[in-house]
Order: C-alpha cells, then structure tokens, then sequence
C-alpha cells in the first residue's frame, strides 16, 4: 500500500495551465460526520503555514443572500458583479457567472489565494478528504479523486493516506503539499526530498515541536539463517551461553530504547510499549524469525526504532551462536506496517 496518495498535477493542472486557487472539498457520506469540525480545526494549521484561504460551503442549492427579493439579489439582477452585505466587523458577499457555476466564479474572484476549501460536494471532480466515524459511517465511499480519509476509524484497505481527528497538523502539512507553494530552493537538486538536510544540504534533526502529540506504531521484521544444529539448541536451551531468545528479547527492547543514540538524526523518544516474537522455522531453510513493535503516543515515528530492535535481536542471536555457526547470515529486515503519523497507515504488501 502506498499512502503517498496522487500527485497535485493529476487535478490542478488544466490544459497545461495551473489554475489557482487549489480547490479541495472535505466531504462525508452524510451529516452530523464531522466535516465542519475537521474545517475549523485544519484551517488555523494551515494558516501557520502561510496559506491564504477561503472557505466554503459549497453545493447548497440557495442561501438567505441570494432569495428572490432580497436586496442583495435585486442589486445582482441590477448588473452588478458582486453584490452583498457589511457589518462592522464582517462582510458576506454573493455573485455569479451565467458562464459558470458558482464555485468557478468564486474560484475566478480568489485568483490570489491559496487556497479554496470547500465544505460538501460529493460530485465534484476537484479533489477530496473523505471524512468517516465508526458510528455512523465505518468504512469509506471513496468518491472519485478523493486524495486523503480523516477519521476514527482508520483500518482500510484504501490506497490513500488517513488521517485520525487528532492528526490535524500532518493533515494540514499533507495539504499544504498540495498547493502552489515552492519550497527555499537548495544547492543541489539531490537535496530536495529529504527533511534531515537544511536549505544548505547540511545535515539537521527534523524540528518536530510544531506536531501533536498522537499515538504512533510501527511493527518490522527480520531473520537470521542458521544450521539446523544451531536451531536445534537455540529450541532446546543447550546453547553454551544460555538461553538465546531470551537474551535476544532484551537486546531488542534496549536497542528500541537506545536508537535515538545509535542513529544519528533519530529523535530520543519516550517509548511506551515494545512486543518482540520469535519464531523458529526449520523447513525450507532453518532460521528464527524476529518480530520487534513498539508504540508510542508523541510528535514522531517509531519505524527506526522497531527497526533498530530487530537488528539488535538478530546480532544478539549471532554473538550467543558465532562459537558453533559462523556461518550464520542476518538478513531480510524490514518495516511491515506503521500507524499514525502525516503519511497515515502503511502496510507492506508482501511482509
């Protein structure tokens, strides 16, 4: 599964031309899902950012502005472009194109924004956040072009980055990504992707102050290929030096623990649970598979962290066996699944 989701040119770009402002619906299957919500409490992240915005609720059919009658409306019909009302501390203006709909004459008037989020519109073609809660809407509809979930209920198959209520920051900055917004340009193009180097190519540690604390996961995976004598006192405990997996299960958890001080630009996290599982395999080929997870409620991934306990477990494996199988190899060490986070629920295909 890819959570990385579509790339913005796969909506924006119309005819070769990148029309502003982005226009991004948050939608639901139905009411009472927490659209409006998921709208008040995304658009001060994304004002942080920098972003010019403009909200709306969009495909409502009429609104107290536009009735027949009303002043507002006697004004348009009158020929003027926008018409409206304004107190002494706001202003609501309506308009319309007879060449377009009334979004696109929005979309036309707001050239200089960002942004337009719109509230609703399950139709649209433009892009859209799909927001589900367990209560009333478990599993998502996935309507065409819909780049990213928001929910509390996160376990699906869908091929799109999720996003949990709490997750409101690595939602904006997912957004964010979205826009026409170019990053500080660095010296060498090779630079561009990677967050653990500054605008000078310099190596940094990624400066997570600004994330909310959220509950993150990650579960990885290796083995260590062994003589079948080998695993045959690993199984029974007649290893010389004593019990193996045992030994093992401890070196992962102190490698979870200490990665933030074996791995350079890793960020020193208070862990809150780690699970290690072996699991002896003779046939075809006799090995011990090692399974390290380790949760976290905090502003970063675990993955490095699961990562660093099966490596940790596969060399504690090697030291106790290395006087009767030299011969042994680690290998195959790999991230199986994580949760939480900007990027939401990954899963490797094939673990």
């Amino acid at each position: 599964m890819s959570p990385t989701g579509p790339a913005p040119s796969d909506y924006f770009n119309q005819g070769g031309i990148t029309l502003p402002p982005v226009i991004i619906h948050i939608i639901a299957a139905q009411s009472e899902t927490g659209k409006t919500t998921v709208m008040e409490k995304v658009i001060p992240s994304l004002k942080k950012r920098g972003v010019k915005l403009a909200a709306l609720k969009g495909n409502l059919s009429h609104y107290d502005l536009d009735l027949p009658g009303k002043d507002s409306w006697r004004f348009g019909e009158a020929g003027a472009d926008i018409s409206g009302l304004a107190t002494k501390e706001s202003f609501f203006i309506t308009g319309s194109d007879k060449s377009s709909s009334g979004l696109e004459a929005a979309a036309d008037l707001l050239s200089d924004f960002d942004l337009l989020l719109v509230e609703g519109d399950k139709k649209t073609k433009n892009p859209k956040v799909e927001v589900i809660r367990s209560a009333i809407n478990p599993q998502p509809l996935l309507f065409e072009n819909t780049i990213a979930l928001v929910g509390d209920c996160l376990e699906t198959d869908a091929n799109i980055p999720l996003f949990s209520f709490e997750e409101i920051e690595e939602l904006a900055d997912f957004i964010a990504g979205f826009l026409n917004k170019k990053e500080p340009e660095v010296d060498s193009s090779a630079h561009d992707s990677f967050t653990h180097l500054d605008s000078k190519g310099r190596p940094r540690m990624v400066d997570v102050s600004g994330k909310n604390q959220t509950l993150r996961e990650a579960y990885a995976r290796g083995e260590i290929i062994m003589s079948a004598e080998t695993l045959a006192k690993i199984k029974s405990g007649s290893m010389s030096k004593g019990d193996v997996l045992a030994v093992a299960q401890v070196a992962a958890v102190m490698g979870v623990k200490e990665t933030g001080r074996l791995i350079p630009m890793a960020h020193p996290l208070g862990i809150s649970g780690v699970e290690v599982d072996f699991t002896p395999v003779e046939q075809p080929v006799p090995k011990v598979e090692i399974g390290v997870r380790v949760k976290l409620t905090g502003q970063t991934g675990v993955e490095m962290e699961a990562l660093t306990g099966v490596s940790l477990a596969a060399l504690t494996i090697y030291d106790m066996c290395k006087a009767v199988d030299k011969d042994m190899v680690i290998r195959n060490i790999r991230l199986v699944e994580k949760k939480g986070g900007r990027s939401g629920h990954y899963q490797r295909e094939h673990s």
